[in-house]
């Protein structure tokens, strides 16, 4: 809380005196990625950022794969990590073998499979990409590659798997999309449009290539010299293998904390004008960090005789890198 004591210069029997006051109500630090969830956050300089990451590493493995943005059905870029999330599957598909998730795995893999798929019409390295939701997906029975993959890894996420959408090339499709999932002691590759379930060192895996991985927190480009999925080394964790668009420390170097400062005021109604004078008379909007937001409620209670009671909620917020 701070308190600015102004006192007016006059004769010592004057007793005039002018008080600001702030009310700081405390900081908030919030994780960087989190707040990439954050519709409001996904503004021009994080997407700028994913576009030099997609620009470097197309320097470096220019026939490779690699999408950190599209454009979702309301037309507005965001990254590709907001598409990823645990869903649900259908109740029937949970109740046909309640005591093998194996099964229930594979089953769910076909179900995705039988939805109808969309060829892509725009190529890629346009950044024109248009994906619609998991749930948008099955609404419609239709979804293109990407969308089928996506839709599968957030099945599997429901089971608590780990799953990544894949991105990467393959002898009978071209473009393709998988799932990689990590199991015990070993990572499996899943087609989406087949329903088919690879093991890495299967010589019948028609993918050829792998190019890219993402999940909800990130996303990784395969710098591997070798990019076949019999001699690409799945530890993402590892960054002489794999380029990561976040860094590891981003929590630390990227968090952001976020002052909140506020207060109510309460005061009898005569006109609109006063009011508005009480709220430019706290200096709230003075505030000289950018990128400030504020926030304006109204309550009005009233009384007999038309009497009314005015309270008004002024909040600012103010990130600081």
């Amino acid at each position: 809380m701070i308190i600015e004591k102004h006192e007016d210069h006059c004769l010592h029997t004057c007793n005039g005196h002018s008080y600001i006051r702030k009310n700081w109500l405390g900081s908030i630090v919030f994780p960087f990625s989190a707040l990439l969830h954050q519709s409001e956050f996904s503004d021009e300089i994080v997407l700028h950022k994913a576009q030099i990451f997609k620009n470097n590493c197309k320097a470096v493995f220019p026939n490779r794969r690699i999408i950190t943005t599209v454009f979702n059905e309301e037309g507005i870029q965001i990254l590709v990590t907001r598409y990823i999330k645990a869903l649900n599957p259908p109740q029937q598909l949970l109740d046909i073998f309640l005591h093998d998730s194996n099964a229930t795995l594979d089953l769910i893999a076909r179900f995705v499979s039988l939805i109808p798929c969309m060829p892509d019409t725009l190529d890629e390295n346009d950044g024109c990409n248009v994906w619609m939701t998991s749930e948008r997906s099955i609404s419609l029975a239709i979804g293109n590659k990407e969308e089928h993959a996506i839709l599968l890894c957030n099945f599997f996420l429901y089971f608590g798997k780990k799953a990544l959408v894949l991105l990467g090339t393959s002898l009978l499709e071209g473009h393709v999309a998988y799932v990689l999932t990590q199991e015990t002691d070993e990572y499996l590759l899943w087609n989406p449009l087949t329903g088919q379930c690879h093991k890495q060192f299967d010589s019948f895996c028609p993918l050829r290539s792998v190019d890219c991985l993402f999940d909800d927190e990130n996303v990784w480009f395969n710098i591997q010299q070798n990019n076949t999925p019999m001699a690409v080394y799945f530890d993402y964790s590892k960054e002489s293998f794999w380029k990561q668009m976040l860094p590891k420390n981003i929590q630390e170097t990227k968090a952001q904390s976020i002052q909140v400062t506020g207060f109510p005021i309460q005061m009898p109604y005569t006109d609109v004008q006063s009011v508005v004078d009480a709220v430019y008379q706290t200096g709230i909007h003075s505030s000289e960090l950018p990128q400030t937001e504020f926030a304006l409620a109204v309550y009005i209670h009233s009384y007999p005789n038309n009497i009314l009671s005015v309270w008004v909620y002024l909040a600012s917020l103010a990130r600081n890198q």
